[in-house]
């Protein structure tokens, strides 16, 4: 049975501002950040480097320093009060406060790469080298007693949604959480993710601020509100144990009704939701719609194969797999392996059981359920146990001396179609493995607990070093872009995971119509055969220019490649076929052989 591709989406929370420093007293470091707004939107989570000054050791202290002023976008006014962050290469991060010009500075820092970001409570999270927001930005290198001045950021103003939610009968409905989602791309899919939220007043009214320019789609989830029509109080708290709904583990009264999520302008069916488009600092008001009041029902069934107590989870299906706009409900077998979950509205679900994951022995099932208001009864979740992967890596050189330790390389074996919630299964590849995903100093490594199903294997951990992968064999046979299959409980033991130092570069400079070279683009390299247009393939890697509009891309298989610069792209975009298929007209021909380093220029947008 195919499984379907669920992304459960967590509201993020505005980050305030600390305390403005005076003039010419540098702003101070290390500050945490203060909670934003109620209703903002909330870090964005598109810049690199976004949220990584955080819970990290702090950057060994340098001879370098970072300054520059925040600037709003729309009238280059300064903006006081502003976080700045810096993070670099992993190792940690710091933060400076904007005084009242703007300014600030960051100082004592070690040499390296170095991401740059700023935000505001009611601006878009803003990286630097960005041309728009959500895009990309570009790292800043320094050097040892390097002063890099002048590294201005500008904070575009949020975007506003307003209105009111009301009840069945047109009263105002307080205390209903209201949720703007937008697509994003996650992992290189095309994912709703929560953009902001509010909670309703008691006049029925919320207000989001902080919004990314873009397309939303809003809704409105009752919060804490008896049902109506009986049941154990129908729509409860969105959060753990019952993400929707209350009532969950044991039955209701089959004959309950309650508010279902609504999408505006009122509708229950996701797909029917209507998309508001909101431009920089634009208020849209008058969002109003009512809840609908549905009937809910309750599904009972049994988990099978279980040795302890199973989760057991209800995630819609009704957005397909580009995203949803539903509630996911939980539950939890009993003892003797039956479940019941209540106050389910109508729907498409995929119920899924699991038990076990953490310590190494996961089992999972999965079956369809549809709801349609009646009680649904007899869902059989027969749980499966994991597979493991194991096997070796090694190197073929063409002269660099061998890894004496190969602890610094990870193994992961992603699922090809990933079951909702796979990041609680154990990670990356699916379950969890002794070291983390990461290779024993032998070069020996072994992913357990894996889903039952078409697997990829992936390597990482070498991106600063010669190595790069060159092949994946599975008994001798090459696996390195094909998924391989794990049965129920089976043991894939002989995996060759070959690393070579023949690696690829491809380096040059986006210039214009002048011949100058252009900065903060993104250059995208992507292979001519369209079977590797897939999220996360190899054979599609980008790069960013930098001031001197510089570029280099490294690590790309031996193969024929189009090339192009632009300046319009989100983060991860450059996954999406339909995107690609757009380029490539505007693309340059390439080829690259194994371990050649090419030189190639490019023409920038418009030039």
């Amino acid at each position: 049975m195919r499984r379907l591709s669920v992304l459960v989406a967590l509201i993020a929370l505005a980050a305030g501002a600390g305390l403005a420093q005076q003039p010419p007293a540098q702003p101070r470091q290390g500050q945490p950040a203060p909670q934003g707004q109620r209703g903002g939107a909330g870090r964005q989570g598109q810049s690199a480097g976004q949220g990584q000054a955080r819970d990290r050791a702090p950057i060994p202290q340098g001879t370098s320093s970072i300054s520059g002023r925040v600037l709003a976008a729309d009238s280059g006014r300064p903006v006081k009060r502003a976080r700045v962050a810096v993070a670099g290469g992993g190792r940690g991060g710091k933060i400076a406060i904007t005084d009242d010009q703007g300014r600030y500075q960051i100082a004592e820092l070690a040499a390296g790469t170095y991401t740059v970001t700023a935000s505001k409570a009611g601006f878009v999270d803003a990286t630097y080298g960005q041309r728009r927001a959500l895009q990309p930005g570009t790292p800043l290198p320094l050097a040892d007693s390097q002063a890099a001045a002048g590294i201005d950021l500008r904070l575009v103003r949020g975007g506003v949604v307003t209105g009111h939610v009301a009840d069945e009968d047109g009263e105002p409905l307080p205390r209903a959480l209201v949720t703007a989602q937008r697509y994003q791309y996650l992992r290189g899919e095309k994912q709703l993710m929560p953009a902001g939220s509010d909670q309703t007043d008691d006049r029925g009214q919320y207000r989001i601020f902080g919004l990314p320019p873009g397309d939303y789609y809003v809704s409105a989830t009752a919060i804490g509100i008896g049902a109506p029509g009986g049941g154990r109080g129908g729509p409860g708290p969105a959060g753990r144990g019952g993400q929707g709904f209350a009532g969950f583990g044991a039955a209701s009264d089959p004959q309950a009704t309650g508010y279902a999520p609504t999408y505006y302008p009122g509708v229950v069916s996701a797909p029917d939701a209507g998309k508001v488009t909101i431009g920089p600092g634009q208020e849209m008001g008058g969002l109003d719609f009512q809840v609908q009041l549905v009937p809910f029902a309750t599904v009972t069934g049994v988990v099978a194969g279980a040795e302890d107590i199973a989760a057991v989870m209800l995630v819609p299906q009704n957005a397909g797999a580009a995203g949803r706009l539903g509630a996911t409900l939980n539950g939890r077998a009993q003892g003797d392996g039956t479940f019941a979950i209540a106050n389910v509205p109508p729907g498409k679900y995929l119920a899924v059981a699991r038990s076990g994951g953490r310590s190494g022995d996961l089992r999972i099932g999965v079956q369809p359920v549809v709801v349609n208001g009646d009680t649904v009864e007899g869902v059989a979740l027969v749980l499966q146990p994991g597979g493991t992967v194991s096997g070796n890596i090694v190197v073929e050189s063409s002269g660099t001396p061998a890894p004496t330790d190969y602890s610094t390389f990870r193994v992961d074996a992603p699922d090809v179609n990933p079951l909702p919630f796979g990041a609680a299964f154990g990670g990356r590849g699916g379950g969890p493995l002794g070291a983390g995903g990461r290779a024993e100093k032998n070069g020996a490594f072994q992913i357990g607990s894996l889903m039952p199903g078409a697997h990829y294997i992936r390597f990482t951990g070498a991106a600063q070093g010669p190595w790069t992968l060159k092949a994946v064999r599975a008994g001798g046979q090459d696996v390195t872009d094909v998924p391989i299959e794990i049965k129920p409980g089976q043991n894939v033991d002989n995996i060759t995971v070959v690393l070579s130092d023949r690696t690829t570069e491809l380096s040059g400079t986006v210039r214009d119509a002048k011949g100058d070279g252009m900065s903060a683009l993104t250059v995208i390299a992507f292979s001519i055969d369209q079977q590797y247009w897939r999220p996360q393939s190899r054979y599609i890697q980008v790069g960013r220019t930098d001031q001197a509009g510089a570029y280099r891309i490294r690590g790309l298989p031996p193969g024929d490649y189009l090339v192009l610069a632009v300046d319009d792209v989100e983060q991860g975009e450059w996954f999406d076929p339909a995107f690609l298929a757009d380029a490539q007209a505007a693309a340059k021909k390439l080829s690259l052989s194994e371990g050649e380093k090419k030189s190639e220029d490019l023409r920038g947008p418009g030039a």
